[in-house]
């Protein structure tokens, strides 16, 4: 077993990259939940011959054909197992790569500070979640992306980014505040300019 290692991610020398933890905690939820015959199925589909190693960098086109092959094929499943999969990634990135000396000071911030600062943190670190696309903050709760490759193409009625929805949630909440909620208010799937997220603080839990 290798010693984590924390920082910065080793960014692409190319754009159209994404970072492993988009794919081996997807992989792994759905072999959970659907089973070894469908991984192999949706892998094949996604043209990868064999998985990447952790802290890999994985072409975009190959991590969208994988999370909208499962979308298609599983519509009742995908976004439980979208979800799962961004609780996953949050999990191993937070031992792997956020220092236990930065995750004392950002809980001991402010919510809001501690939102900015780790929005900035992911702004240096997007090719990994958002490959070519463009993450921008637009103020201490609120932030996009524009032409996520995870959605490039497809049409929806609905937002239908629940894995970024949860990999942001789960993330703020274990850096922020864990009564941090996430929602994506709107999705280029469903015809608009971004894929565009809030932050709202969810009420305290009254005592019985």
């Amino acid at each position: 077993m290798t010693a984590p290692t924390a920082g910065l991610l080793r960014p692409p020398r190319r754009r159209g990259m994404m970072g492993a933890q988009t794919v081996l905690p997807l992989v792994a939820a759905v072999e959970r939940n659907l089973g070894g015959a469908i991984v192999a199925q949706l892998l094949d589909e996604a043209r990868f011959t064999r998985l990447p190693e952790h802290g890999e960098h994985v072409r975009e086109r190959q991590v969208a054909v994988l999370h909208q092959a499962l979308r298609r094929q599983f519509p009742d499943q995908a976004e439980m197992i979208q979800r799962e999969a961004a609780r996953d990634a949050v999990e191993w990135i937070m031992y792997n790569r956020i220092p236990a000396r930065a995750r004392l000071l950002m809980s001991s911030m402010p919510w809001a500070m501690a939102v900015w600062m780790l929005g900035r943190h992911a702004a240096q670190n997007s090719w990994a979640f958002g490959g070519s696309g463009q993450f921008q903050l637009l103020s201490t709760s609120e932030f996009q992306l524009k032409d996520n490759p995870l959605v490039r193409g497809e049409h929806s009625p609905n937002p239908i980014c629940a894995w970024h929805e949860e990999l942001f949630q789960q993330t703020f909440r274990r850096m922020a505040h864990s009564r941090l909620r996430c929602t994506e208010t709107s999705c280029m799937a469903a015809g608009a300019d971004a894929c565009r997220f809030h932050l709202v603080m969810e009420p305290a839990a009254l005592s019985a």
